[in-house]
């Protein structure tokens, strides 16, 4: 299920709509983290970070 939400469109401040799966969230969230470089997404290192295993796509991974 979606839901609609504003969230930050990138690091000018500026906001947009969207429609967010959980999924989508997390997507969103990790490319705030990363600056707005979504290609960086998959470059994390942050294991410490509760969305780590879930920020690409595929199944999560277990990082113990």
């Amino acid at each position: 299920m979606a839901v609609k939400h504003t969230i930050r469109a990138n690091g000018s401040g500026k906001t947009k709509v969207v429609m967010l799966t959980a999924r989508k969230a997390i997507i969103e969230h990790c490319k705030e983290c990363m600056g707005f470089d979504s290609g960086k997404v998959r470059d994390c290192t942050s294991l410490l970070c509760p969305l780590y295993p879930f920020r690409t796509h595929g199944t999560p991974k277990s990082t113990c």
